[in-house]
């Protein structure tokens, strides 16, 4: 009886219920050595900094420099962690050198602090992205992005000028714009899959998800746009101070920062961009700046207006010569100077509204990024160490060192 109250006795824990793991003890599974200090924080946190720059690499200007900023501890922080495990090597303890655990922890860190998460946050950035086409324009978030990109652009080069929106819109929509998106809409055909791969890893620099969606939507979208902002900056430069506090909270902001300092912006505006006051004298509705525009148009009589315009508005010291011309007189001068405080204040709160629009959009899909990455995380780091690691990786090199000792046996 005895005899069979022992056997029983060893049997027993091995038939025992096996209670299910909470979450916290399979994220704990996940972790080789708990006293290991490169896997606790802060240490730890570096190998989520090149994450971290995925992320935020959806923001317009300075996203993709922080991304590359953050690889830097990442990669210090894998590489670390890559040479800890091979000095512990199998038993953990620094006895002897394994380069088996090296690669083991590479793999690991490879799939599981680059490539995986990295995939998921595009993913997550391009679905959150996708639900921007139920605001009405049938657009992306990264179509919409391009194409705000494309105002601003279009804004810098004072394609925003013009008399009438007519001829804005001609400007924002011409045909240099249209060959663009089709060169990229052919380019993407004829694109290799190692090109998407890196497309979808990297950046593009070319408006591709404008050039894959409708023309007709693309087109609606910019003219809208650019009607919006237009008219914007018909109320900054001609309108009255009751008009300009109609405008949106987020103009307004903008509007009283540009207001300040004023006098030192209008200075450096003259030496920077005596073009552009040049061209917004010649299309002013306003008739005190009608006889300016009227000077410098004698300056070409008899010469293709045209033509000696497009020269002089690219010559940046010919235009501040030409600016110089036409206040010699201090009345002139002084209205001028008034003139350009106006155009200054209207350029400065339009452009940061445009960059805020833009700006808009990268949060959007910077957040969806960093939502995907904190819903897989944990299964990313767990399916990688379950199935990746002990089911492909371990046996992989067990089978090589039994091959390596088989031919050195023989």
């Amino acid at each position: 009886m005895e005899k069979i109250n022992s056997v029983f006795s060893n049997i027993q824990p091995r038939i025992a219920w096996k209670k299910p793991k909470s979450h916290d003890e399979e994220v704990k599974e996940l972790i080789q050595n708990p006293s290991d200090p490169l896997i606790k924080f802060p240490l730890r946190g570096l190998g989520y900094s090149n994450e971290i720059g995925v992320a935020l690499s959806a923001m317009p200007g300075w996203g993709k420099t922080a991304e590359l900023l953050l690889w830097i501890p990442a990669l210090m922080y894998l590489g670390a962690d890559i040479y800890d495990k091979y000095s512990r090597g199998k038993e953990g303890n620094y006895s002897s050198a394994s380069i088996t655990t090296a690669v083991e922890e590479a793999a690991f860190q490879g799939l599981a602090s680059v490539l995986l998460p990295t995939a998921a946050i595009k993913i997550g950035q391009n679905l959150t992205g996708y639900f921007k086409k139920f605001d009405g324009t049938n657009l992306t978030a990264s179509a919409q992005e391009e194409l705000y990109k494309k105002l601003v652009d279009d804004f810098d080069k004072d394609k925003f000028t013009k008399t009438n929106f007519d001829r804005v819109r001609a400007k924002v929509l011409d045909e240099g714009f249209e060959q663009h998106l089709n060169e990229t809409r052919y380019s993407l055909s004829v694109e290799s899959v190692k090109s998407k791969i890196i497309r979808f890893f990297g950046h593009s620099s070319k408006p591709v998800a404008s050039a894959t969606s409708k023309r007709e939507n693309v087109a609606a979208f910019l003219e809208s746009r650019a009607k919006m902002f237009y008219d914007i900056q018909q109320i900054l430069e001609n309108g009255n101070a009751q008009d300009i506090s109609k405008l949106g909270k987020q103009a307004l902001k903008y509007y009283k920062n540009s207001t300040k300092r004023i006098d030192e912006k209008a200075e450096k505006f003259i030496e920077n961009n005596p073009a552009l006051i040049l061209k917004k004298l010649l299309n002013s509705q306003n008739p005190m700046y009608q006889k300016y525009a009227e000077n410098i148009l004698k300056h070409f009589e008899g010469e293709d207006v045209r033509l000696n315009l497009k020269v002089l508005m690219k010559d940046k010291k010919a235009s501040s010569e030409m600016l110089k011309s036409l206040t010699l007189a201090s009345e002139a001068k002084q209205e001028i100077f008034e003139f350009v405080k106006i155009v200054s204040r209207s350029t400065e709160t339009l452009r940061k509204l445009l960059k805020f629009n833009e700006m808009k959009i990268g949060w959007l899909k910077t957040a969806g990024g960093f939502i995907t990455l904190g819903c897989l995380a944990v299964p990313i780091d767990k399916f990688v160490h379950e199935y990746i690691i002990n089911k492909f990786v371990k046996p992989g090199l067990e089978n090589i060192g039994h091959i390596k000792t088989s031919f050195k046996k023989s």
